[in-house]
């Protein structure tokens, strides 16, 4: 990675445009695996294609940053002749795909003929733009300046997920303080303050102490989120204290909560709760039955805080680091138990001032100087000094505009698969198996020198991510490989703006309470959720590639799906009432001839 070369605070549309490209390169890769059905003379115009297209490909993971400028003004014609050119080229392989052993018909032959042509040309455009500004760099520089995995991965990311707690010495006392007091009465205690200054953090190290198991008899952790459903989260509550599932309605599932609570001195932490109503939906499952048991509650709001607090007890506000403890909680996240080169202190303690006494944005920070591979080098230190100087008139615009350079920073290839993470829910824990394989299915990864396997490559991806404290670790395996993710929600919420700006991912809501929803945007990925207790969804445009659908499962209701898409590659559609299932399945030509993802189960045939 060469962190030397500043880009813009607001980066021009290159993931979509990169991974629309990479997308283009696997179906030549697949094409060109079916020798005996293509014609001598289009395995010809193919492997000139393919050429092109890898040659795009290493020019914009080399110089997308030098050439930032001009790629912003080229950057939404790059992506529309791509997708073009992805279009033509999946018809092509699909056509040959499908050739029997009898041959070719002279008007199948004309219109492979014609998708092949029409996708050179797309693909010529943006080549020749690329010529143009590769005029003046050499080969010598490419090689220089291209993505390279960390060199040590499992050590950072063990030092990734060890948390770097600092600053929090005085609240972690006044919270113990507060959960262990002799009072018989149930306490709410509400913990407020903004997005990244550690609210979960702290209730964490809480929620950790030893001495907790021995106090209290029950213990759970829930988080609520902006986006939650009642029912899902009194579910998971249960199984939290009761080891046990539940299909029960909403009032069945707070009255068994009810009764596992009734008569024992319990904790329960509330994480993340953005409004009084939702403390309104819950605060009846838990009794006040003079156990003596506590309720740790975070939220950003202080109405929320205020509404839900015990009336005689006060609310907790959390401040922000000293300049200090900034500067403290920097040095042990680069440096860890080592010291700081005092060359490197002045910029340091400069560095940790900008970041505004928020750990979130200091540890990504951290994380942008681990990765550029280098840590003693004072131009690294100099360059992240420049572009995160304050200039914004709040701490919050401040703190957005650091996460926002930490992704810009970010090398081109791990772009779209950081994006990417908009398409699960707040909050949740992140299936690692399951997110590389899609990064696979939509194309993101690409084998190279040091990886062939495209599941390792996105191992790979997934721990520098991680060491760059972009996302959090969630939960590891025997083997200390990774199992689940998550990624803190101010850094997810840059994750959903920069993927519709760029054009790479749109996330759909329901809008009503029952009735169809139509989706008529030319989308090419789509991400929908389902807040309502049932929605019939019309996917109309033949642009959609991949459809992620995420619904809480309720007894008898279920989503329907009508997708008229012919294109679409990936489909994540589980616990989905679809009308003639089979025939729909069949018309997906990208399913059935490349094989990408489908996730369906538990589905239920309409009679309609």
């Amino acid at each position: 990675m060469n962190l030397y070369r500043a880009p813009p605070f607001l980066s021009p549309p290159m993931a979509a445009a990169y991974a629309s490209l990479l997308s283009v390169a696997r179906s030549l890769r697949e094409i060109l695996k079916l020798e005996k059905y293509i014609d001598p003379l289009h395995r010809e115009k193919n492997v000139s294609l393919k050429e092109k297209v890898d040659f795009i490909v290493a020019f914009l993971e080399d110089f997308s940053d030098k050439y930032h400028e001009r790629l912003g003004r080229e950057g939404n014609g790059i992506i529309k002749a791509a997708y073009e050119a992805q279009d033509f080229m999946d018809s092509y392989h699909c056509s040959v795909s499908t050739i029997d052993d009898d041959g070719i018909s002279e008007e199948s032959d004309l219109n492979l003929d014609r998708d092949l042509t029409m996708a050179s040309e797309r693909i010529g455009f943006i080549w020749e733009e690329t010529m143009k500004m590769n005029n003046g760099d050499t080969e010598k520089d490419r090689r220089s300046v291209s993505y390279s995995f960390p060199v040590d991965r499992s050590s950072t990311v063990q030092a990734t997920a060890r948390k770097v707690v600092v600053g929090f010495d005085d609240d972690l006392l006044a919270i113990k303080e507060r959960l262990y007091e002799d009072s018989a009465k149930l306490q709410i205690i509400p913990v407020v303050g903004m997005g990244g200054i550690g609210k979960t953090t702290l209730a964490r190290k809480a929620y950790d102490d030893s001495i907790l198991s021995q106090y209290f008899d029950k213990c759970a952790w829930i988080t609520v989120s902006q986006e939650y459903q009642r029912r899902e989260v009194l579910s998971r509550l249960l199984k939290s204290l009761e080891n046990e599932q539940s299909n029960e309605n909403e009032a069945e599932l707070a009255k068994l909560v009810y009764q596992s609570l009734f008569g024992r001195r319990y904790l329960i932490v509330i994480d993340d709760i953005w409004s009084t109503k939702a403390w309104d939906d819950f605060k009846m499952a838990f009794p006040d039955d003079g156990s003596g048991s506590r309720i740790l509650l975070t939220t950003r709001l202080l109405d929320v805080a205020s509404h839900a607090r015990s009336s005689d007890a006060p609310v907790h506000q959390m401040n922000g680091l000293n300049n200090d403890q900034s500067w403290k909680l920097l040095q042990e996240s680069v440096f860890e138990q080592q010291s700081c080169p005092l060359e490197l202190v002045e910029v340091g303690k400069k560095i940790a001032e900008n970041c505004k006494g928020l750990p979130l944005t200091i540890v990504v920070v951290a994380g942008l100087i681990l990765s550029s591979g280098n840590v003693m080098r004072e131009e690294v230190w100099e360059n992240v000094s420049e572009n995160i100087s304050s200039k914004e008139p709040t701490i919050a615009l401040q703190c957005s505009k650091i996460l926002c350079f930490s992704y810009d920073w970010l090398p081109l290839p791990l772009k779209p698969c950081f994006l990417y993470i908009a398409a699960f829910p707040e909050d949740s824990e992140i299936d690692v198996s399951k997110l590389i394989k899609l990064w696979v299915a939509e194309g993101f990864l690409k084998p190279n020198h040091q990886s062939k396997c495209l599941e390792d490559v996105g191992e790979r991806y997934l721990e520098d991510l991680v060491s760059r404290n972009l996302l959090l670790v969630s939960k590891k395996g025997p083997d200390g490989k990774l199992e689940t993710v998550g990624i803190h929600d101010m850094l997810r919420e840059i994750c959903i703006t920069k993927a519709e700006e760029e054009g790479l991912l749109y996330h759909v809501s329901s809008k009503t309470n029952s009735g169809t929803e139509f989706v008529e945007n030319p989308y090419r990925r789509l991400r929908i959720h389902c807040t309502k207790d049932f929605h019939e969804w019309k996917i109309l445009d033949s642009s959609v590639r991949s459809v992620l659908l995420f619904f809480e499962f309720e007894k008898y209701k279920r989503p329907r799906i009508d997708l008229r898409s012919r294109h679409v590659g990936v489909l994540d559609a589980s616990q989905v009432t679809w009308p003639k299932l089979p025939h729909v399945i069949s018309t997906f030509v990208n399913l059935s001839c490349l094989c990408r993802y489908l996730r369906i189960r538990k589905v239920l045939q309409s009679t309609i």
